[in-house]
C-alpha cells in the first residue's frame, strides 16, 4: 500500500515540476551594433550564457574587451551595447553621489562632477574626475571626516527613533533615544537627544524602571565613573586603545582595518564597559604567485581604495608593471604596461 500511495504522488510532483521547468521564458537574440555575439541563435533557453565582443574602435559598455550576458526568465541580464573606446562608463565612487546628470556614458574629455555623503570629504579634494582615453582620471576618495561622528552608541534598553541606520554622521547632526516600555531616564523622560560635536556624541540617556530611576542614590550617580571601576581594559583584535585622564578609552584601527562602532568607550555606573567596536577587514589581497605575468614576490595587502603597480616579468624593453586597485574589497587589475603608457592612461593600462 505504501508504494502505491509513493507512486501516485510521484505522479502528482512530476508533472508539476516539468511545469515549473518549462515556466522558465526563453530570451530572444539581442540587438548589439558595432559588435557581435556568440553562439548565434533565434532563441535563448533560460540560463543561457552568451559572449559579445565589439568591433575596433569600440568597446562593451561593461568592464573588459568582452562581456558575458545571461538569459533570465526571458530577459538578459544586461543590454549589450559597444561604445566608443575613448568613452567611460559612470564610476562608482563610494559615499559619493554624481550632481552633474543622470548620464551613464561620458565622452572623451567629459568630466563627472561628485558630491561626497554628508559626513565625508574628498581627500584630495578633488570632484571632478575627468574620462581620460576610456579612463577616468583624478577619482576622488570620499572619507569620514574628522568632524563627523560613527553610529551613535548602544545604549541599555533604548533605541534611537525617527531615524534610519548609517554609518557616519555629520557634525551638528542629532538624533533621539527613547527608552523601553517601563524605563525612563535619569530625568524621569523617556527620550534624550544627543549630537555629534566634533567627532564624539554628546552624553546618551541611562534609561532604567522608574523605581530605580528615582531614587536618591541614582539622583547624585553620574552615568559614566573613572575606567578603574570596570577593571581590564577591553582588547580589540587589530586596534589600539589611549586612555584619555582616566575618563574614557579612544579606539583606532590598524592601517588595512576599519572601525566599526564608538571610536570613544566609557565605563558606565554598573561597572560595565560601553559598547566595544571592531576593526573589520578593510584591504585586499593579491598573490603574485597566481598571476604568470607577475614577478612573484608572495601575497601582497593593499588598503582599500589603494592602488599599487606590482612589478612585471621582464618581457618587453622597458620595465612593465601592472596597477592593481583594491575597490570595495575587489581586486582590480591592469595589464602590464610601461611607466609611460600608464601615466598617460592607455587603455587597460591604469585601472
Amino acid at each position: 500500500m505504501w508504494l502505491r500511495c509513493l507512486g501516485f504522488a510521484l505522479l502528482l510532483w512530476i508533472p508539476g515540476e516539468l511545469h515549473a521547468q518549462s515556466a522558465q521564458k526563453p530570451c530572444s537574440a539581442p540587438s548589439l551594433d558595432k559588435g557581435f555575439c556568440l553562439p548565434v541563435q533565434e532563441s535563448y533557453p533560460h540560463e543561457t550564457h552568451i559572449t559579445y565582443a565589439c568591433d575596433n574602435g569600440y568597446k562593451p559598455i561593461v568592464e573588459g574587451w568582452w562581456a558575458t550576458i545571461t538569459c533570465q526568465n526571458g530577459t538578459w541580464s544586461h543590454d549589450p551595447q559597444c561604445i566608443d573606446e575613448t568613452a567611460c562608463v559612470s564610476p562608482t565612487i563610494p559615499n559619493a553621489k554624481n550632481i552633474q546628470s543622470s548620464s551613464v556614458i561620458y565622452k572623451n574629455g567629459q568630466i563627472f562632477e561628485i558630491k561626497c555623503n554628508k559626513g565625508y570629504v574628498s581627500k584630495k579634494q578633488q570632484n571632478s574626475p575627468q574620462c581620460k582615453n576610456g579612463t577616468w582620471i583624478s577619482v576622488p576618495i570620499c572619507e569620514k571626516s574628522p568632524t563627523a561622528c560613527r553610529e551613535p552608541p548602544n545604549i541599555p534598553n533604548a533605541v534611537i527613533i525617527h531615524q534610519k541606520h548609517q554609518e557616519v554622521f555629520d557634525m551638528g547632526s542629532e538624533v533621539e533615544y527613547q527608552c523601553r516600555d517601563g524605563y525612563v531616564t535619569q530625568d524621569k523622560n523617556t527620550k534624550k537627544s544627543i549630537s555629534c560635536n566634533n567627532g564624539t556624541w554628546t552624553e546618551g540617556p541611562l534609561c532604567k524602571p522608574p523605581s530605580s530611576s528615582m531614587s536618591d542614590e541614582d539622583d547624585i550617580k553620574p552615568p559614566f565613573v573613572p575606567i578603574e571601576n570596570c577593571g581590564k581594559v577591553p582588547q580589540v583584535p587589530n586596534g589600539e586603545q589611549d586612555k584619555h585622564e582616566n575618563i574614557h578609552l579612544k579606539y583606532t584601527c590598524g592601517y588595512f582595518y576599519k572601525l566599526e562602532g564608538p571610536e570613544i568607550v566609557v565605563c558606565q555606573s554598573n561597572g560595565e564597559w560601553s559598547e566595544i567596536p571592531t576593526c573589520r577587514d578593510d584591504f585586499c589581497e593579491i598573490n603574485t604567485a597566481e598571476h604568470p605575468d607577475l614577478i612573484n614576490v608572495g601575497v601582497k595587502s593593499i588598503k582599500n581604495g589603494k592602488t599599487e603597480q606590482m612589478k612585471c616579468k621582464d618581457v618587453y624593453v622597458f620595465p612593465n608593471y601592472s596597477v592593481v586597485k583594491c575597490n570595495n574589497g575587489k581586486l582590480e587589475k591592469s595589464a602590464c604596461c610601461n611607466t609611460f603608457q600608464i601615466n598617460t592612461g592607455v587603455r587597460g593600462c591604469n585601472k
